[in-house]
């Protein structure tokens, strides 16, 4: 099977609806009683429009762009090195999708300790200072933002 896609049109599309999407969560997930310019959801505004005018300009160079790639898919593409990277990339991900899940019922720290913990197992990290150091980092922005600057944590 022979299929011709553009990577720039598929990912421009992806992210310009999930910065559509979050630019329209934003003010029932942030929620704000502030009146000044500057408010809790300043920041994530930017960012999130950043991410939408970037995957338009990224959805307009594929609709623009001449050639597209061609893919073709057999049996021996899954066994491909190509397609391993990817499923890793998957793999990655979907840490990630648990880990969003996880953060609520188990709290920031626990959550964060699991994930660190289960990407440097993924990863194959042998020496036990390759575990410490990521972990004193989630301890320390855990004192940093919840007993120091008294930031609600999950």
């Amino acid at each position: 099977m022979k299929i011709k896609y553009n990577s720039e049109i598929i990912s421009g599309a992806i992210f310009t609806i999930v910065g559509a999407a979050l630019w329209l969560l934003t003010p029932s997930q942030i929620r704000t009683k502030e009146t000044t310019a500057i408010t809790a959801q300043t920041l994530p505004r930017i960012a999130i429009g950043g991410l939408f005018v970037f995957a338009v300009c990224l959805l307009l160079e594929g609709i623009f762009a001449r050639e597209k790639k061609e893919l073709v898919v057999t049996r021996e593409s899954f066994r491909s090195e190509g397609f391993k990277k990817e499923l890793r990339s998957l793999l990655y991900a979907l840490f990630l999708i648990v880990y969003c899940f996880l953060v609520k019922p188990l709290g920031f720290l626990i959550a964060t300790a699991l994930l660190v913990v289960a990407i440097m197992v993924f990863y194959g990290a042998r020496k036990w200072y390759y575990y410490a150091i990521p972990l004193a980092m989630v301890g320390i922005v855990y004192v940093i933002f919840h007993e120091m600057l008294h930031v609600s944590l999950p």
